[in-house]
Order: structure tokens, then sequence, then C-alpha cells
């Protein structure tokens, strides 16, 4: 984690700034109806715990065996892989909230799957309405790819956060997610178009995509395969490799 570390948007951006990338168009509802998806990991924010809507648990490190009781419920090396209903938002498309530009409202795709967190999963279990957003590659097929977004453009991280299903539709969910300033960072979502680094606010995550080598080491466990994106071309490459 050491200089992965990352400031929540300030109001200093200015609401200029901050609406227009707020500014959601129809047609990028379009894109995200494809695959909403979850995944933005950052821990050991500065300022995170104050401004936060969710506090992160501190596990000991463990090495995959599921705990006891519990077959889908593993501490790996810091964090929780778990089996259970979560709000995935890899390819999120995000608005600024109204009334606190350090959260970004971002709607996601409600899945029962496997996932990884920093939350345990006894916290993240689903309760009513409510959820939490985990990151999972459970719904990953040919028409995602990895969009690398530069590093003056804000993102949302989503991990952890809680979230709400949708009244009337609830495959969707709508999670309140922090708000980044300083990238770069990674998005399942924009199509490979890197315009959409500034129109749209992503559910993202910071180079090297932290926390996969935790999914990938419990989807081994559970004999599962995990199927990363392809890299958007002229794009920076993933700092990992698709296992089995």
């Amino acid at each position: 984690m050491d200089g992965l570390r990352f400031d929540l948007v300030a109001r200093r951006l200015g609401k200029s700034r901050l609406s227009r990338r707020a500014t959601m168009s129809a047609g990028g509802l379009g894109v995200a109806a494809t695959a909403f998806a979850a995944f933005g990991i950052l821990r050991d924010v500065p300022g995170a715990a104050a401004k936060s809507p969710n506090a992160y648990a501190t596990p000991a490190a463990g090495d995959g065996t599921p705990t006891a009781g519990d077959p889908n419920a593993m501490n790996i090396d810091g964090a929780w892989f778990c089996k259970q209903t979560f709000a995935l938002c890899t390819t999120a498309p995000c608005e600024l909230s109204e009334s606190d530009p350090t959260i970004a409202s971002c709607h996601c795709v409600v899945v029962d799957s496997y996932a990884i967190g920093f939350k345990t999963c006894e916290e993240r279990a689903q309760s009513g309405a409510q959820l939490h957003s985990n990151f999972s590659t459970a719904n990953v097929n040919s028409e995602f790819s990895v969009l690398t977004c530069p590093e003056s453009t804000p993102w949302a991280n989503c991990l952890d956060v809680p979230c709400e299903i949708d009244t009337f539709n609830p495959a969707v969910a709508t999670c309140q997610c922090m708000m980044v300033e300083t990238g770069p960072s990674l998005t399942f979502g924009g199509g490979c178009d890197t315009d959409t680094c500034t129109s749209t606010i992503w559910s993202a995550a910071p180079e090297g995509l932290l926390g996969l080598e935790q999914y990938e080491t419990g989807m081994k466990q559970v004999n599962q395969e995990v199927v990363l994106p392809a890299t958007c071309p002229s794009a920076t490459p993933v700092a990992a490799t698709p296992t089995a």
C-alpha cells in the first residue's frame, strides 16, 4: 500500500469541474446496463475514516483456510473472500452527491457469487435491501475491457461501501462510493473510450488492482476460474495474469 495513498476529492476541486463530470448522458447509462460492477480497492486513505461511510475491518493474515462453521468465508492475507450477495460495480458510472463532494452514487448490479473485500463476511452480509460492494470478476465476458484513466481524472472507490437495492429493480443497487482525486485508475467501464475518463465518473481502482491476488487465491481454493478483461489498446497493461 505504501505509495498508493489517495486523497479524497475536496471542495477545492470546484463545483464547476465536478458538475461537468457528474452530468450523465442517456448513452452513458446504456453502456452501464450491459454490465454494472464494483471495484475500487482503496485502504489507508488519509481522512477516509472521518469522511467514509464504511470502516474497514482489520483481520489477521490468513492462508485461505475456510473459517470455522462457514466454508464460504476465508481470511486471505488481510482480506476476506466470501460467497454471498453483494453489489458489483466494476463498470459502474457514478454521479457526484449534491450534498457531499467526497461521495459519488454509483449504479451497480446485484450478484450472488464469490468476492473479495476488507470487511468480514458477516459485516458484508445482506440485510433487507442493504448490502455492500465488493470486487469480483463474476460477470466478466468478451464485452469487458480494462481502461486506464489518467492521474488527473477523479474516480470513485466502491470497495466495501454500503449499497441499497432498487425497490423497483432488485437486480441493481446504488452504492455510496468515495471520490478519489489522485490516479491513475483502472475501470472495466468506458468501452476503451478515453474520452469517458473525463465525461463520466467511473467506479475504479488504483493501478495494480489491489486485492486481486487474494481474490485469485480464494478462487483457486474453491476451484473457480478467474477471467480478467483484455487491456484496452495503448493502455497500461494490467499488473496481473489471469489464473485458473
